[in-house]
């Protein structure tokens, strides 16, 4: 083949689609709350929740992995574009860790010995870490898939914004259905769940991402 054929049949090849950040936000997005939905049709959320969320603290269960779902996914699609920065974004994830490590600090303090984990079990350790992390899997699947359509210079990182995205989204949707309104369990162990999914998505991604 000469030049002027492989200019040709380059040429003839359809350009590749367009990186719309928008758009693959919205299937990340969509991949999060699939899982949860059907997880809450199937289980449906807890019987108190309005009358629990009149505690200020209750809502913060929902509140903080919501918080960080966004900022990751932010980060994430910002990450995507080889030039971009993200600095602003990781930074801010500081927030929701430091509100939650304040919250569980707060808790230990106040709450008499006998209680501080008298909700841990070994049903509810394993119901509270196996579902999040079920419920994450397609989620942070999708939002790997998702960044392979961009050029992310730091793959690993990228790998663990995509975890961390699905683990914090898998565990927003949980909590309306979780009953343990202890912080000192669901910062713990939510905590732990979404690290797990985070971590696996790291390393998922130091292979699938790089270029």
């Amino acid at each position: 083949m000469n030049t002027d054929d492989l200019i040709a049949d380059l040429a003839a090849e359809p350009p590749p689609p367009r990186f719309r950040p928008a758009v693959l936000a919205g299937r990340i997005v969509a991949a999060v709350l699939l899982p949860v939905a059907l997880f809450l049709a199937a289980l449906g959320m807890r019987a108190d929740l309005a009358q629990a969320w009149a505690n200020p603290v209750v809502p913060l269960k929902t509140a903080l992995p919501l918080m960080l779902c966004v900022l990751a996914l932010g980060a994430l699609l910002r990450l995507a574009r080889p030039e971009a920065q993200a600095r602003a974004l990781l930074r801010g994830l500081a927030l929701p860790l430091l509100v939650a490590g304040g919250l569980w600090i707060w808790a230990f303090a106040t709450l008499p010995p006998a209680a501080r984990f008298a909700e841990l079990g070994l049903f509810s350790l394993s119901e509270c870490l196996g579902l999040i992390v079920l419920l994450a899997v397609v989620p942070a699947a999708v939002a790997l898939r998702v960044m392979r359509r961009g050029a992310p210079q730091r793959p690993m990182l990228s790998g663990a914004l995509a975890g961390l995205a699905a683990g914090a989204g898998a565990a927003t949707g949980y909590s309306l259905f979780c009953t343990q309104d202890n912080p000192l369990f669901f910062v713990t162990w939510y905590g732990v769940a979404i690290a797990v999914v985070t971590i696996a998505a790291a390393l998922v991604g130091r292979r699938l991402l790089r270029w």
